[in-house]
């Protein structure tokens, strides 16, 4: 992930606008734990990189029908590729792989 990517720019506003949810929803997912935007002050500023997971966040709860510790546990999650350090090849021959990034480039756009 590129640096400006990480810096948190958007208003908590601008976010709930960019995602389609109002910021109350936003404030809800913090108070859950399942998402921590930049402070300055008592504002919350949200980087791209936030959005992004917002936006797995809104389509694992609302998509997926799946609870908060769902979505945490989701989101946490270590892919075993990633742990066992596989190759490309490799990957290429997993079909939990396969599936996860037939997952992501259909709904992220990734």
């Amino acid at each position: 992930m590129k640096e400006h990517e990480r810096m948190p720019v958007y208003t908590i506003g601008i976010a709930a606008e960019f995602l389609g949810v109002c910021p109350a929803t936003l404030r809800l997912w913090e108070k859950k734990g399942i998402v921590k935007p930049a402070r300055i002050g008592k504002n919350r500023f949200y980087s791209k990189c936030d959005i992004d997971r917002l936006e797995r966040i809104k389509y694992l709860l609302q998509k997926m029908r799946m609870n908060v510790a769902g979505v945490r546990e989701v989101l946490d999650a270590k892919f075993c590729w990633d742990a066992k350090n596989c190759s490309e090849k490799m990957r290429k021959n997993c079909s939990v792989y396969l599936q996860c990034q037939k997952l992501r480039e259909s709904k992220y756009g990734k």
